[in-house]
C-alpha cells in the first residue's frame, strides 16, 4: 500500500510530515486531506491570526505532489 505525506505550510513556516500514512490510492489521500482541513478549520485555525493562510500539501512516496489544498 502506498504511503502519503501531509505537509502543512503557512506564510512563514513549513511542517514536514515525517511519518506519513498508508492509504490505498490518491483519491483516499485527498479525502483524508479534506477531513484534516475540516478539523483544522474547526479547531486549530480559530486559535491563529485570521490573516494566516494554511496549505496542506499531499505528497506520495516519491515526493510527487498529489494535491495542494489551501484553507
Amino acid at each position: 500500500m502506498p504511503r502519503y505525506y501531509f505537509h502543512l505550510r503557512t506564510e512563514d513556516s513549513f511542517v514536514w510530515d515525517e511519518e506519513g500514512v498508508d492509504l490505498p490510492d490518491p483519491l483516499t489521500a485527498r479525502g483524508a486531506a479534506d477531513k484534516t482541513a475540516a478539523e483544522l478549520r474547526g479547531g486549530l485555525l480559530h486559535q491563529v491570526d485570521h490573516d494566516c493562510c494554511w496549505t496542506i500539501i499531499i505528497t506520495g512516496e516519491g515526493g510527487e505532489i498529489v494535491q495542494v489544498k489551501t484553507l
